[in-house]
Order: C-alpha cells, then sequence, then structure tokens
C-alpha cells in the first residue's frame, strides 16, 4: 500500500519535469531573458508601421516595436508620437559580453553614432521597420520628453532608390522582360488561333440563321394547315349537328319500339321457359297427347299390317277365332 503513492508522485514529478523542459525548448529560454525598452520620435508619417513590427540591425532582428502613442502639447498645438521599442539584450554582445540594456549602456552607443530609421520591409505590401544603424556623421536631435526610459535619436528614412539597393533589380528585370515577351507569343498565337475560330463562328452562326429561317417557315406552314383542318373539322361537326337535330325524335320513337319489343321477347321467354319446367301442365298435356299419338300410330300400323295379310277383311271385316 505504500508503494503506490510513491509512484503516483513520481509519474507528476516527472509530468512537471517535461512540461518545464517543453517550455524551455519552444521558449527558447525568452521566459528568463530580460527585455530593454527604448523610446523613438519619428517625424515623418508612421501610416505603415504597426504594433509587432520588427527591429532589426544590419537586418538581424533584435527586437520589436511595443507600442505608439500620441503626445499632444497644449502650449504649442503641437503633438509628439514616441514608438517604444521593445530590445532583446541577449541578442547583443557588448565588448565581449552580454550587453546590459541600462541607460547608460544605450547613452554610451548614441555617443557612438547609434541611429534610428524607418527602411522598407516589404515592396509588395509597403511595410516598414525600424533599423538601428551606426551614423555618427548625423546629429544626435533628441527630443527627452520621455522621463525614465533611454531615447535613440532617429534620423531621416532612406528613399525609395536606397531602399531597392538590396533588391535584384536587374534579375527582376530580366524577368519581367522575359514574361513580356512570353506574353507577347501567345498574344500571337491566340491571333493566329482566333481568326479561324471566327470564321467557323461566323459560318456556324450563318447556319443556325438560316435553320431558324426554315424552321420558322415549316411552322408558319403547318399553322396554316392546322387552321384549315380545324375549320373542316369545325364545319363537318356543324353539319353533322345539323342533320342528327331534324332525326332526334324518329331516333327516340325508334329506341321507343327497340325496348318495348325487347321487352316482348322477355315476356316471351319467360313464357317458354315456364311451358317447358318438367312440372308444367302445358308440359303434361303435351306428353299425354305424345303418348295417344303413340297408341294411334300403333293401330294404324297393326291395322296396315292385316290389311296387307288379308284384303278381304275390308268386305268380309275381321273374322273372328
Amino acid at each position: 500500500m505504500s508503494a503506490r503513492p510513491a509512484v503516483v508522485g513520481g509519474f507528476i514529478l516527472g509530468a512537471l519535469v517535461l512540461g518545464v523542459v517543453g517550455i524551455l525548448s519552444f521558449g527558447g529560454l525568452r521566459w528568463f531573458s530580460t527585455t530593454a525598452h527604448v523610446v523613438v520620435f519619428f517625424n515623418e508619417s508612421l501610416a505603415n508601421l504597426d504594433v509587432g513590427s520588427p527591429v532589426t540591425f544590419h537586418g538581424v532582428r533584435i527586437g520589436s516595436v511595443e507600442s505608439m502613442a500620441i503626445h499632444f502639447s497644449a502650449d504649442t498645438m503641437t503633438a509628439q508620437i514616441p514608438v517604444y521599442l521593445q530590445i532583446e539584450p541577449h541578442r547583443l554582445v557588448w565588448e565581449g559580453k552580454r550587453f546590459g540594456g541600462s541607460a547608460a549602456d544605450y547613452e554610451q552607443l548614441v555617443r557612438a553614432g547609434l541611429r534610428a530609421q524607418l527602411a522598407l520591409q516589404s515592396v509588395i505590401t509597403g511595410q516598414v521597420r525600424v533599423n538601428l544603424e551606426f551614423r555618427p556623421d548625423t546629429p544626435a536631435k533628441r527630443v527627452g520628453t520621455i522621463a525614465g526610459v533611454p531615447e535613440i535619436p532617429a534620423i531621416p528614412s532612406p528613399s525609395a532608390a536606397e531602399s531597392m539597393t538590396g533588391f535584384p533589380v536587374r534579375e527582376l528585370a530580366d524577368t519581367a522582360q522575359r514574361t513580356l515577351a512570353s506574353l507577347g507569343r501567345l498574344s500571337e498565337h491566340l491571333d493566329a488561333a482566333v481568326g479561324p475560330l471566327t470564321e467557323r463562328a461566323h459560318r456556324t452562326a450563318d447556319a443556325a440563321t438560316h435553320t431558324l429561317q426554315t424552321t420558322d417557315a415549316a411552322v408558319r406552314r403547318l399553322q396554316a394547315d392546322a387552321s384549315l383542318a380545324l375549320h373542316d373539322l369545325d364545319t363537318v361537326l356543324v353539319d353533322a349537328h345539323r342533320q342528327l337535330d331534324p332525326r332526334d325524335s324518329e331516333l327516340s320513337r325508334t329506341l321507343a319500339s327497340a325496348d318495348r319489343t325487347l321487352r316482348r321477347a322477355e315476356t316471351l321467354l319467360d313464357s317458354l321457359n315456364g311451358m317447358a319446367e318438367p312440372r308444367s301442365q302445358f308440359r303434361d298435356d303435351l306428353e299425354a297427347t305424345m303418348r295417344d299419338l303413340a297408341a294411334s300410330a300403333s293401330s294404324l300400323r297393326n291395322f296396315a299390317e292385316t290389311i296387307e295379310r288379308n284384303p278381304n277383311a275390308l268386305l268380309m271385316g275381321r273374322s273372328s277365332r
């Protein structure tokens, strides 16, 4: 029972160690590093500078823009825009040791010619960055209105031509020239291919127009024929109606006579069925008559046989023996 808490504690301790190692690995030990804050006053538009824009030194990122504000002066009716920069001292080495980032250190760098200026970050988006350079040939003009924060003097931004110095202008021009040449060849190919296609389209349109005209004429003829047929059918129906109207009474009488005849035939059939029944009086009389006729026929046959044997019987009569 005592071993189970120890195992659980070991798992928890191991998880904490792994968590700390992961934080240190993915965070780059930034949680334990210090940052320094400086301010710069630019005398130009900050339209393309955003919070989080990089702060570089010779193109190497050493920090970022932390914040910007607008300070109005009621006395002079002017406005100043301080740009607060967050510098990462662990990225700088001063005389073989890490840069401390104190106010005295920045003051020494400013006396050595450290200046800040806006530099183009992207030609496509127009975003800018804050670039730090050593320009000892420029005056160190500082505003000095922010107490407790070291100030780096600002110098004017380079011109567009100077900003494009590091870009492969010739390569871009060659690529653009090749692209334009390819577009020219494609346009010529399209012109050569579109001509026959246009002619075929015209022929197809003409054929479709002729087909539509033929179809329209056929439909018109069918419409005329259908109208004539409907007129003839209407005439036939009118004539039939006229012929049937005077014969309505005759047809009625004929149908009434036929009905009476059918009723009489049904009565006759009923009577015949009644006479043909096994126990009917008519059938009994008929059977008696048939028996009498059979007896009469038998007597005539006997008489005929007697006359044949003895013709004198007609004169002398039948002898009694």
